[in-house]
């Protein structure tokens, strides 16, 4: 029998050393749930849902969704850095999906500014106790310049104080030899961070950096069809390439360069003054906007190509 189990979990730092990331039932925001799958004993796959609320209630007050992890499923190991129910392929093995919350009121680093940071190995499905995932650099760099103490106290405390600008670096590896993938920074606003470094500015704070580390980037069918879809929707084609599939605008081709916007007079005829405005700055930025478009979802389709190799 096989068994989806899903922990609620609230980022909120509490205690000391190893980054603060030894979890019990205080940080729970949701009671410890299971499913079974008796059939699945027997080699047959069952299908389950990850719920990942973007906000939750934790002692009374709201908390924002920061990441979800599915370890286990029968297609590989997975992350959801956004929130959003998602498909859990059940095999003959327990599946453990832990759902991260940022902490409600702010983040604290000794009431000055600056972020938290922290590693998580999807490889294990948990947290990790490397206490050589970070190192801190004084700007700038080159030349690089390795600040010591704040280095050994980021992999302790999983604390970089901004008071002075910092550069940042996740190690290559942790947990003897899993691979960095990316950053993800929650809290003021969301992004992804793909390279290993980031500049931390000065007096930059509210702000929570998980490294996150894998063997190998597995991405289920499901997904794909998912990212193919909106894709189509928002006005995208998918065109295989020597290097993979990517997705480019499907009126004006793959050079964002040369993206331009057309609007008939009689469109234009009916809208207001104000309207104009704005489709005017729009129109401006359009070209950016489409540059950034392009190059995010030409990431979201590599993993396309990472599954034909597979089937290969």
């Amino acid at each position: 029998m096989s068994h989806v189990r899903t922990n609620y979990i609230v980022y909120n730092h509490n205690g000391g050393g190893v980054r603060h990331h030894h979890f019990s039932s205080s940080n729970y925001i949701i009671e410890t749930t299971s499913e079974d799958f008796p059939g699945a004993t027997n080699g047959t796959l069952g299908s389950s849902i990850a719920y990942g609320w973007p906000r939750l209630q934790f002692e009374g007050n709201d908390v924002q969704f920061a990441f979800m992890s599915v370890h286990g499923a029968a297609d590989g190991n997975h992350l959801y850095p956004s929130s959003g129910n998602q498909p859990v392929q059940v095999g003959s093995s327990d599946i453990d999906v832990l759902v991260v919350y940022a902490p409600p009121g702010g983040i604290n680093v000794g009431g000055k500014p600056g972020i938290w940071v922290d590693a998580f190995d999807l490889d294990t499905g948990n947290f990790s106790d490397d206490l050589n995932f970070i190192s801190i650099l004084t700007p700038p760099t080159p030349p690089d310049h390795i600040d010591l103490n704040k280095t050994t106290f980021a992999n302790s405390e999983g604390e970089v104080c901004s008071v002075t600008a910092e550069h940042i670096r996740a190690s290559t590896t942790i947990d003897g030899g899993v691979p960095f993938i990316k950053w993800e920074k929650i809290a003021k606003s969301d992004s992804i961070v793909v390279t290993k470094d980031f500049d931390l500015a000065q007096n930059e704070t509210g702000e929570i950096w998980f490294a996150f580390y894998q063997s190998s980037l597995q991405v289920s069918v499901s997904q794909v069809k998912k990212e193919v879809t909106k894709a189509v929707e928002e006005g995208f084609s998918i065109i295989m390439t020597d290097t993979g599939p990517i997705a480019v605008h499907g009126v004006h081709g793959n050079n964002p360069e040369k993206f331009t916007i057309a609007m008939s007079s009689e469109v234009l005829n009916k809208i207001s003054s104000k309207q104009k405005k704005e489709i005017e700055v729009l129109a401006n930025n359009y070209q950016n906007l489409s540059k950034a478009a392009v190059v995010a979802i030409n990431k979201a389709y590599e993993a396309v190509f990472q599954i034909i190799n597979t089937i290969k």
